[in-house]
C-alpha cells in the first residue's frame, strides 16, 4: 500500500458516510442549446412539408406527387437537427425508435400518415418547446461530464492533463483520458504492459492517472435510477474491481456518482435483492483485491488528497 493511502475499505466507508448531493451542478445543462436556431429551422422545414402533404392528400392529388414530398420529408427527417419535431416525438408513440424509422422509408411513411390522421398540425415552432425537448434529452449527454468533474479536481491538486504518450511518460504527475486513437484500451495495455482482461466492458475506460510510479486506471459512471441498462453499467464497474493485481503500483478504480450511488452505498431493503447482490460482490472484490477501489465523489477526493500528502 503506497505511503499515506489507507486500505480500500476505508475509502469505501468514506464514500458511504458522504453520499452524493441530489443536485450536482457538474451535470447541469442550464444554458440554451448553442445550436437552438438550427433545430428551430429544421423543425419549421418539417412542418412546412407536412402541411403540404396534408393539403395535397385533402385535394386528392396524384400519389406520385404526394410521394415526392414524402421522400423529401424522409431526407429532412434524417438530417442532424431534425430530432426535435412533433413527428420525431410521435415515433415513440408507435412502439418504435427514431433510428429504426430513419432506415425504413415504408415504415416512416406509414407513421407519418398516422401522425397526420391522429395529431393536430399547425405552423408554430416556439423556441421554448424545442429547448424543452433538448432539455429532456440532456441526460444522454452526461457521459463526459463525470470525467470533467474528476479532471477539474485533479488539476486543483496539480495533476495535469496530457494528450499523448510522450507527455504521459515525461510527466511525474498527470492524467490522460482514454480515447480510440491514442489512449485506447489496447494501447494502454501495450504501453504499460498490462493484461486488463475485461469481458463486459465494450468501450474504452475513462481516466489513466499517473502519480510518480503509481498508475490508477479509472472507469466513471453517473447513475440516477436503477433498471436494466443501469444494472449493466454496475456490472461493468464491478468487473473493474474483479481485476487481479498485476503489479504493486497498478490500481483500478470504479467510480460511481449520482443518486443511484447513494442507493447502492446506503441502507438497502431486503426486497432489493439485485442491489444487495451488487453490494455483496463489491465488498467481496474489495477484500480480495486490495489495489482496487470503489469510490464516490468524496471517496475519490479523499484518496487523492491522501496520496499527495
Amino acid at each position: 500500500m503506497p505511503k499515506n493511502i489507507q486500505n480500500n475499505l476505508y475509502y469505501f466507508k468514506i464514500s458511504q458516510e458522504n453520499l452524493e448531493s441530489h443536485l450536482d451542478a457538474n451535470y447541469f445543462f442550464l444554458n440554451k442549446h448553442p445550436e437552438l436556431s438550427n433545430y428551430v429551422s429544421e423543425v419549421k422545414n418539417i412542418k412546412e412539408i407536412l402541411i403540404t402533404i396534408k393539403r395535397l392528400k385533402k385535394e386528392k392529388e396524384d400519389e406520385k406527387i404526394i410521394d415526392k414530398y414524402f421522400k423529401k420529408l424522409f431526407i429532412v427527417f434524417n438530417q442532424k437537427f431534425s430530432n426535435c419535431s412533433e413527428l420525431g416525438c410521435f415515433v415513440n408513440a408507435c412502439d418504435t425508435t427514431r433510428d429504426m424509422i430513419q432506415k425504413d422509408y415504408n415504415s416512416f411513411k406509414k407513421i407519418t400518415n398516422l401522425f397526420l390522421e391522429k395529431r393536430e398540425l399547425n405552423d408554430k415552432v416556439p423556441d421554448n418547446w424545442i429547448q424543452a425537448i433538448l432539455d429532456s434529452n440532456s441526460s444522454r449527454k452526461k457521459g463526459e461530464l463525470g470525467e470533467r468533474k474528476l479532471l477539474k479536481f485533479l488539476q486543483k491538486i496539480e495533476i495535469k492533463e496530457v494528450k499523448n504518450w510522450k507527455e504521459f511518460k515525461k510527466e511525474n504527475k498527470c492524467v490522460a483520458r482514454f480515447s480510440k486513437e491514442i489512449f485506447s484500451n489496447n494501447n494502454v495495455k501495450k504501453e504499460l504492459d498490462l493484461k486488463m482482461n475485461l469481458k463486459k466492458q465494450d468501450k474504452s475506460l475513462d481516466l489513466l492517472i499517473k502519480y510518480d510510479k503509481k498508475l490508477f486506471i479509472l472507469e466513471a459512471k453517473h447513475l440516477n435510477v436503477g433498471g436494466g441498462e443501469q444494472n449493466k453499467q454496475i456490472s461493468e464497474l464491478i468487473e473493474i474491481l474483479s481485476l487481479k493485481k498485476e503489479r504493486n503500483n497498478v490500481f483500478y478504480i470504479s467510480f460511481l456518482d449520482g443518486t443511484y450511488s447513494n442507493f447502492l452505498l446506503g441502507k438497502i431493503s431486503k426486497r432489493a435483492k439485485r442491489t444487495l447482490k451488487q453490494r455483496k460482490e463489491i465488498k467481496k472484490y474489495l477484500k480480495n483485491n486490495l489495489n482496487n477501489y470503489w469510490l464516490n465523489t468524496t471517496g475519490f477526493k479523499t484518496l487523492f488528497s491522501d496520496l499527495i500528502k
